[in-house]
Order: C-alpha cells, then structure tokens, then sequence
C-alpha cells in the first residue's frame, strides 16, 4: 500500500505496484496499523533480538509420557544455559509448542532439525505428530515518531517487540483507544487545534517502555550458561544445581510474567491535555500496579452500589465525578462545557471509599478512562480546565485555539 499527501487529505493505493487502471483512494485521516512501513519520517529503529523457531506438534499424553505433573509451561534448560520453552496451546487437543529461542538465522521449515530439538527438549523415544514449523526475527524497533501530518501509525506499525511479557497487542490496543477518542472528538467538531498531537506524546513514551521492558525480559534467558555442567546428572551435585537454576530462573526469566504494573499501570506523565495536580508521581513498578487518580493515570477501579465497576461509567464522553452527596457544584463546569460543545456526563459517586481511593472529591476522566484533572473544588471558571482537556490550548502556554 502506498500513501501520497494530497492537500487537506491523502490517496492510498492498496496495492504496492502501480499498475495501469490502480484504484486510488481519498480520505483523511489515515491510520495504517501492523506491517506498515513507508511512510516518510516515520522509519523503524532498533535491533535485531535473534531468529525464533516455533515447532507445533501433537502429542496426547506426553505429561504422563514423561513423568511430569499438568503444567502449561516449561523453561528448557541443560548444560548450554536457557534455549528454548514448551507450552500446551491446545490442552483439549494435545497441541503443544516448542519454542527455540534462538537459530543461526539461516535455518528453514524445510531444513530445520524439528527431532533433533524435540529429542534435546524431552529426551527420545516419543512420537509427536508434527503440525507446523515456523521461524521468524524477534526484533526490538520503535518509531521515530507516530504521526506525520495527518497519517496516524498505531501497533506494530510503531513498535516492534519480543513477546516476552505479552506486551505487544495491548501496547497496540492501547494505542488505538487513545487516538480512537482523539479522532472522534476532532470530526465531530469539538477537538481542539492541538489534540491529535498529543497521541504521540503520550503513546510514543509508553511504547518506548514496553519495547524496552520486552527485550530485557528476553536477554534474562542469556543470564543462564555459567556452572551448569551436573544439572543432567542424577547425583546430590545435579540436585542442588537444579535448584539453584529453577529458583533463579523463577525470579529472572519469571519476570516477564509478573507484569501487572506494565500493562495497566502506564500513566501518560508531562501529557499535554492533562491539568497536574502538583502529586508526586509514583514508583512506575513493571510488576505491581498502584491505583492512583493523579491526573494522566487511568481512573482506578472501584464497585458502584448497583454491582457495576466505576470503569463502565467511562466512553463516549468525559465523565465528571462527584464524589460524595455533598461534593461541590459543577454546573459552572457543566455549561463551560457545553459551551465548547465538549461530551460530559456528570455522575455522583456515593461509596464511601471512591473519595478516599481518587483523593479527591471532583475528577473529569476522559473517554478513554485516563484522568484529566482532579480538585477538591471546582474552579471558578472552568472554561480553560476544558480547553486544555480538549486540545485547544498550545503546550506550556496557556492560550486557547
């Protein structure tokens, strides 16, 4: 596909070539998503992790086959260090994978050693029925930036990452519902000048994170290769290395696992359509989440009274909280809003515990369920709170388009 800028919009040719008779395409914006890559000013940089082999087989009853307990996952290690896992994908039909970490990069389907990976792994003697053998580059890449005019890049487009951690499509999720509600907001009229800008300064940091956080769980594989020589051997020396490599590798290489404060504890710090509220940021711990209302976080949970969780109060609107039967007026907020054409729903939130947990008593939460501000009071004039959440204000000074 390729795209050409073309005054207020762009024409995309869904196919590569230019033949006679193409069929062109207008439209504006345009967002590309996985495999883009041609756009000017918005190459791809970073590095090659290694060339990953991915075996899928077979094989009912290896477990017992091989005297293990039902487990779904398991790190391979032998006297070489860490260099491959096994994992069930299909426990009903007894598919599994055999993941080599790492191949020469001149390995094929069609010439790799699938037994002879499968014998080192398990030891021999079982028969698997093979099903599919791929190999592919475990790369660690990001954009330079996610944007260009009105071309939007979203997933792997920006940032390519291992899969260790799981951290790829809900970096790419992520992504979309922060530029989805940006979108929608500039075409149905009330998005400010400077809005759709803000998406690569709060994305473009976040994948950045994630990118890193991914490769550094897959490198803990290559901490594993030093005084390993007995680990094979059925002897109190082949004991006692065999615990000391499972208990490392559950803290090092088990870290990619334990990523709770990566994938829903992202905050969108320095965001220019956020209103700080002076707090100090909390730790960014990849492996515990903090709930946290401070402006640029995502609106922690809390259950309503009526079974539902706060969090499906969020979308399609702003949600302005009030916390508390007493909390302060905010029909000045209201109409500084409505003014603006600006989507706002108010709720009264009763639970006693909400204030408690938002450490406040007002909150405007995005449609996207990040928060935007927060007061124990609301201002006396609300209309610049609602440009600068919007996007019409331009960073750093205060002046509204």
């Amino acid at each position: 596909m390729g795209i050409e800028a073309q005054g207020e919009g762009h024409e995309t040719d869904p196919r590569r070539t230019k033949p006679a008779g193409r069929e062109r395409l207008r439209h504006t914006p345009v967002i590309p998503g996985m495999g883009w890559r041609e756009y000017p000013g918005l190459g791809l940089n970073g590095e090659t992790l290694g060339h990953t082999a991915y075996l899928h087989f077979r094989a009912p009853g290896l477990l017992e086959a091989c005297g293990r307990k039902p487990t779904t996952f398991f790190i391979i290690i032998d006297r070489e260090g860490v260099w491959a896992n096994a994992r069930i994908v299909d426990p009903v039909n007894a598919i599994w994978r055999l993941m080599v970490l790492d191949t020469d990069g001149a390995l094929t389907p069609e010439t790799i050693d699938r037994e002879g990976y499968l014998r080192r792994a398990i030891g021999g003697g079982i028969k698997v029925e093979w099903l599919d053998t791929s190999i592919w580059t475990r790369r660690s890449a990001m954009a330079e930036r996610y944007s260009n005019g009105r071309v939007f890049l979203a997933g792997d487009a920006v940032h390519q990452m291992s899969p260790t951690g799981a951290l790829g499509m809900n970096t790419g999720i992520a992504d979309a519902v922060d530029l989805g509600w940006k979108l929608s907001a500039v075409l149905q009229g009330w998005g400010g000048e400077h809005l759709l800008a803000s998406y690569d300064l709060e994305r473009r940091p976040i994948g950045v994170r994630n990118v890193g956080m991914a490769a550094e769980f897959y490198l803990e594989h290559e901490k594993f290769g030093d005084g390993l020589a007995a680990i094979d051997e059925d002897s109190a020396a082949g004991a006692d290395v065999r615990r000391r490599a499972g208990n490392a590798l559950a803290c090092g290489v088990g870290r990619m696992f334990r990523t709770t404060g990566l994938q829903i504890g992202y905050r969108y710090e320095a965001s220019p359509i956020c209103l700080p509220d002076g707090t100090a940021p909390y730790p960014d711990d990849p492996e515990e989440f903090v709930p946290s209302a401070r402006p640029g976080s995502r609106a922690p949970h809390i259950w309503l009274g009526d079974g539902r969780s706060i969090l499906d109060i969020f979308g399609g609107a702003f949600a302005l909280l009030r916390f508390g039967s007493d909390a302060p007026d905010v029909s000045a907020f209201e109409g500084a809003a409505a003014r603006r054409r600006v989507p706002v729903k108010t709720v009264v939130v009763t639970e006693p515990d909400a204030g408690e947990l938002y450490e406040c008593r007002l909150a405007l939460v995005r449609p996207d369920g990040h928060v935007a501000w927060r007061a124990d009071e609301a201002p006396a004039n609300a209309v610049p709170v609602i440009d600068k959440v919007r996007g019409a204000v331009v960073a750093g000074s205060g002046r509204s388009h």
